[in-house]
Formats: structure tokens, sequence, C-alpha cells
């Protein structure tokens, strides 16, 4: 039985409060909070490139461009951490791969995966401490489902007043109430897609969870924050021991 850390990836469309559950999920466990894209200084770029109004790259760059995010941030904060026994929490990972480039874009699935596999794999030299697996996935991802048809979804909302500022091991995020954390940019790429991007990229994430129980699990993510956060964890907690 290994003692390396625990990964775990919070996934769903834009507005499912996933960005505001992660940080809480990585406050409750003590873990290492972080996000794709934007996790490394380089993901920060690709982050602008990825979810800018200056930038339209197409589909099958938009996923080579994902990859690298990923890449680095496997190599520069995922792997390290998890050598050391730290649980890392992160704000989207392969999932949103799939269902974005994939069910979304119409990238084939099996290709995805490949580049997905490639991007993800264990850092050469690894790193020292707990032996990691030659392609790092998340050990549990959680789904949060929301209905597109639910107000958090159908249209990001503006915070009008004070934004809160969390610094968790260095990554900050803003939490605007039960919102997500979205800068101005990425409503105009993804947020503000039209209506059928939108359904093929909800449905795709509810066939990926569907296809791979043993590493997704759907929790509701409708209604207040606190509610919302008390199943996440216990979800985790199932997974994590093997109950789920």
């Amino acid at each position: 039985m290994t003692d390396r850390g625990r990964y775990i990836a919070l996934e769903g469309w834009e507005g499912s409060g996933k960005t505001t559950q992660a940080a809480l999920l990585a406050e409750h466990l003590g873990a290492v909070l972080s996000r794709e894209p934007g996790a490394t200084p380089l993901g920060e770029h690709l982050r602008e490139v990825l979810l800018g109004a200056d930038y339209w790259p197409s589909p099958r760059a938009e996923a080579l461009l994902f990859a690298a995010d990923r890449a680095q941030h496997i190599a520069e904060v995922v792997a390290a951490h998890l050598a050391q026994g730290r649980d890392v929490v992160t704000d989207r990972s392969y999932g949103s791969t799939l269902a974005y480039q994939g069910y979304g874009r119409g990238l084939p699935l099996d290709e995805l995966r490949a580049l997905i596999e490639y991007a993800s794999g264990r850092p050469d030299p690894p790193p020292t401490g707990h032996r990691l697996p030659e392609v790092i996935l998340p050990d549990v991802v959680v789904l949060l489902d929301v209905p597109l048809a639910h107000p958090r979804t159908r249209s990001r909302q503006k915070n009008k007043g004070a934004k809160r500022k969390d610094d968790i091991d260095g990554i900050q995020m803003t939490l605007l109430g039960a919102e997500e954390s979205h800068t101005a940019l990425q409503g105009d790429k993804f947020e503000d897609a039209d209506s059928s991007f939108r359904e093929r990229v909800w449905h795709g994430f509810r066939d990926l969870c569907a296809a791979e129980p043993e590493r997704w699990v759907l929790v509701d993510g409708t209604g207040r924050r606190p509610g919302v956060a008390e199943r996440v964890r216990e979800a985790v907690a199932g997974k994590l021991s093997g109950d789920a």
C-alpha cells in the first residue's frame, strides 16, 4: 500500500461551482489546491491564449495547448506533491479535455486519450519520495451535476461586491460567493458558447462519468454551498475508501 498523496479533480460545466468546491475540499483535506489551465508560470501564459479573446486556436491546436499545460502541471506541481505524500485537488483535469475538445469540438476521443496519457506521464527523472504511477491521472474525479437550465449555468454572475482572495499553497483563487472563480476571459470562449456546444459538453461529462465508475462520481451540485461541500466530501471519502 502506497503512502503517496491522493489526486482529486473537480469537473463540470461553467458555473457548476467546481472552483469553489475544489477550494473547500482542498481546505478540508489540507491538500494542495491547483487548477488546469494555469497552475504554473507557463500555464498562466497558456491560459491567456486558451481562454482569452485575442487568440482562437483551431480545435487540434486547442487540445495540444491544454495538453502542454497539463504536462507542465504534472511535472511542476502534481508529481512532486504526490511523491511527498501530499494530496492535490485540481479544478479541472483530463475530463475537461474529453468533454470540451472531444464531445464539444468533435475531435476523436481515442486520439485525445492518447494525448492525455502522454501529457500525464510521470516526470523523468521522477521526483524523490513515494513511487508514482507511470501515468498520473486523478484517483477520484468528482462531477458536479448542475443542469444547464440552472440559473448558475445559464449566465455568469457578475460580482458586485468585494472579492475574497484565498491563497492555498501559493495558488490564488478568487471565490465569488457560491459562483465559479472566472476571469472575464473565460466567458468569452466557453461560458458564452452556443447552446448546442454546451449540450454536447454537458452530456459528454455525464457519459464519461458513467463509463468510468471506478474513478468518477456524480455529485448533486445544486443547492447551498455548504450542503454541496458535504456531499463532495462524502463522495470523495467513499471513493478513496473503496466503498463507492
